[in-house]
């Protein structure tokens, strides 16, 4: 079992904390805050606490989702960060997904602060470009498509560019973006230009 608890957590959201992996530097650890348990699974509609997964039922999501994008396109790197498997730890159950690194060899910088710090340059349009075929390519769905669930680094699969790292798989009641390509390709150009609107309308600094 992986000792968590003791550690400062790199990073925290409304509903998970991610750890670095004690044991393997290139490795993070996501983990679900014990209050978000409370508030938001318990308080969910009742179809969400069928899934016999629980409150981890986003775990499942994110595992059979990068999967599915590798199955899609086997001979190129998924633009999802990749899930390495899952651990105990001493917090729960923990999703273990590889570390996206930045030029100086910590957390790659999400899309959103990347371009408060560089501005909307070639350089982030071209990314950004790239970003879009590959989730394409792959039929990813994404079901929160925002800056600061995207980063801008390497891993082992190469880079540097934009990875997709939470937020992505069907998360509809009716699976509709799973049932047709076509309209997954839709929403995701859709929801890309919301994206991309916002990003070239963030202040630098």
């Amino acid at each position: 079992m992986l000792a968590l608890r003791h550690l400062q957590p790199v990073a925290s959201g409304h509903i998970r904390r991610i750890y670095r992996h004690p044991d393997a530097p290139d490795l993070l650890v996501k983990v679900l805050r014990e209050d978000a348990i409370e508030q938001r699974w318990r308080a969910a509609p009742w179809y969400r606490r069928l899934a016999r997964t629980g409150p981890y039922a986003g775990f499942v999501r994110e595992f059979k989702e990068y999967v599915a994008s590798r199955r899609y396109a086997m001979h190129s790197p998924s633009p999802l960060a990749r899930v390495a498997g899952l651990e105990d730890t001493d917090l729960g159950l923990g999703l273990v997904v590889e570390k996206v690194r930045g030029a100086d060899g910590g957390l790659a910088p999400t899309l959103d602060a990347w371009v408060r710090r560089d501005g909307f340059t070639p350089q982030v349009q071209a990314a950004m470009d790239a970003f879009l075929a590959s989730m394409l390519e792959h039929n990813v769905i994404a079901g929160d498509l925002h800056a600061w669930n995207v980063v801008y680094g390497s891993d082992s699969r190469g880079g540097p560019r934009l990875v997709m790292i939470d937020g992505f798989g069907e998360k509809n009641f009716i699976p509709h973006c799973s049932m047709s390509r076509r309209h997954n390709a839709h929403r995701t150009r859709y929801k890309f230009g919301k994206m991309l609107e916002r990003t070239k309308a963030t202040p630098r600094g």
